[in-house]
């Protein structure tokens, strides 16, 4: 009876106690060591995703939809760096200043900024799906389709992170209150961490199916061509891409998804002993991303020392300047992918 009573007025610390969550009252040890990473953190994710969009926008050979999500991805882990950093100083004995509204908020600017990061390395790694088995260096998208992805994830993103606000919480049920967030009720942190472990799966095939189709094309022309060391050269950088991507997503994402999962599947678990630690290595993914997707390509890297040393030359300087280091890389992957499109280049 008394479950069914909306608390909407209560305070934050009504719904800490009621899930036996600890509102600390003053900043110990533990706390400024995980606020000061965090806030590093932030800060390399914000000026690490800047120099993404900056180094694409100046660069007119990144002028391809790839680059474009990965652009948004770049803002989607920017937007994160953002959230996360207002986290930062909205935590700890600071949580108790907090309203149920200004509390939804918080956690839905992160929800917000985590599913745009998810979403868009699904799409990239759908595109690249596409392209391969297609023997395309860059798909055929329009910019106006592109454009419609974008408007998309993000549209799902903001749907995601508002949906706790909307009414898909606990505030009427208490009794169906997460330990590690005690305003968000069970089943919205099950379907949250469902949808992205799904997510993970899906990538995981789709990353999946391109080595195995990259590595027998590859294993096929090296029994009709006399360069079968450019081949496996090509395979294993191909192997390498793969393993950093999904290496970087399980690594980042795994351990905090379970422990959402474990908050409600396990009452005697000891989540919340985990909970700051996992959740900031969560959030690493967002710094990851850049590098991963951006900085193993060698053009980008020549855009990014351009740009970090205030160089103005032209962009044809910027692209004759990347273009001797680009080759020894992206040439590699020409071979396989598709070999009469030499002055460009591969970022699967």
């Amino acid at each position: 009876m008394g479950d069914e009573q909306c608390y909407d007025n209560e305070t934050i610390a009504f719904f800490y106690n009621n899930s036996r969550k600890h509102l600390a009252q003053d900043w110990n040890g533990v706390s400024r060591l995980v606020m000061g990473l965090g806030i590093t953190v932030c800060i390399f994710i914000m000026l690490a995703n800047l120099l993404v969009m900056v180094a694409i926008y100046i660069n007119r050979r990144f002028h391809f939809p790839i680059y474009y999500l990965m652009a948004n991805l770049a803002a989607a882990d920017f937007f994160a760096g953002l959230a996360y950093f207002y986290l930062m100083f909205n935590t700890g004995p600071n949580t108790r200043r907090l309203t149920v509204s200004t509390w939804l908020l918080r956690q839905g600017l992160i929800d917000t900024s985590l599913t745009a990061s998810v979403a868009n390395l699904l799409a990239i790694a759908i595109e690249r799906h596409i392209t391969v088995f297609r023997m395309q260096l860059h798909t055929r998208m329009s910019n106006r389709r592109v454009v419609i992805v974008i408007v998309i994830i993000w549209s799902m993103s903001i749907v995601m992170g508002a949906i706790p606000s909307a009414g898909w919480n606990c505030i009427c049920a208490v009794h169906t209150c997460s330990n590690m967030a005690p305003i968000y009720s069970h089943s919205y942190l099950v379907f949250w961490a469902v949808f992205n472990l799904v997510t993970f799966v899906v990538m995981v095939v789709l990353y999946a199916h391109i080595f195995v189709y990259v590595r027998q094309r590859t294993m096929r022309m090296s029994r009709h061509s006399s360069g079968p060391r450019r081949n496996r050269d090509t395979m294993m950088s191909l192997l390498k891409t793969v393993a950093i991507v999904l290496g970087a997503f399980i690594i980042c994402w795994t351990p905090a998804l379970v422990l959402l999962l474990l908050d409600v599947f396990c009452p005697s678990c000891n989540v919340l002993d985990f909970e700051k630690f996992f959740l900031l290595l969560a959030e690493f993914n967002s710094a990851m991303n850049p590098i991963i997707y951006s900085y193993r390509d060698k053009e980008m890297s020549a855009t990014f020392r351009q740009i970090l040393c205030c160089h103005r030359s032209r962009q044809e300087n910027v692209n004759g300047a990347a273009e001797g280091s680009d080759r020894s890389a992206s040439s590699i992957n020409h071979s396989v992918l598709s070999p009469a499109h030499n002055h460009d280049h591969s970022v699967v």
